[in-house]
């Protein structure tokens, strides 16, 4: 989806999803579940539908300059980490236990960094953190919910971050984050805007709608409200 999106966004050309890749989270925030290709097929009689995407941008990091359309979202610290990890997964394994794997490799390193983390020009937290997503869609590793306040279609992004965690406190949290009943814990903070600024004191890593792109130290990602016309969204 990645390499389609820019020929598509703000262009009107329309997308169909077909939910057969490895984590189908955004497909599943609608509805459509992993292998539904007649579901999929089923839902191109229903009016196209406009949803929102986002515009991230590298500012300093390995891919400093980037500039990417996304659909679902970005993650940076652990979740990246994961996302790293889950690339060594034993194959056989589905998007979600591969996901549930590479979090279990990534706990012997889990990264601790200050963050500062600003929407729309104010800022939302400021300290220790292990992760933080800019968020679209709703869930990513294959179901984890980590943003279930967002709505694709409602002209805004989603902030969710940590603050600072030990071991066990990711392994409760992430514990959390898979019905989606996180954001109400103290080291949680979470927001929604249309422009996002992460900044971390390190580089940490980064992934773009499940796609890796080493580590950044600092990211961008501002709304793009109805960019993509979705055929059975």
């Amino acid at each position: 989806m990645g390499a389609l999106l820019p020929a598509l966004v703000g262009t009107g050309r329309p997308l169909a999803l077909v939910p057969l890749g490895s984590g189908n989270d955004f497909a599943g925030m609608l509805g459509l579940k992993p292998g539904q290709f007649a579901g999929a097929l089923g839902r191109l009689s229903e009016p196209p539908r406009q949803v929102d995407a986002l515009e991230a941008e590298v500012v300093r990091g390995d891919h400093a300059g980037l500039k990417k359309p996304l659909l679902n979202g970005l993650g940076t610290g652990f979740d990246a980490q994961v996302t790293h990890a889950y690339l060594r997964a034993p194959r056989q394994l589905p998007g979600f236990w591969r996901y549930a794997w590479g979090a279990a490799a990534s706990l012997g390193r889990l990264p601790l960094a200050e963050l500062t983390l600003r929407v729309d020009g104010e800022t939302l937290y400021q300290g220790q953190s292990a992760l933080a997503a800019v968020m679209n869609g709703t869930r990513y590793g294959g179901g984890f919910r980590i943003s279930p306040a967002s709505a694709a279609r409602d002209g805004l992004l989603n902030a969710v971050c940590s603050g600072p965690l030990s071991r066990l406190q990711l392994i409760e949290l992430m514990a959390r984050v898979l019905p989606g009943r996180h954001l109400g814990h103290p080291r949680v903070h979470h927001g929604t805007g249309r422009v996002m600024e992460l900044h971390w004191s390190q580089p940490m890593f980064l992934h773009l709608d499940g796609d890796l792109y080493g580590q950044a130290e600092q990211v961008r990602a501002r709304v793009l409200p109805g960019a993509v016309t979705l055929l059975n969204g």
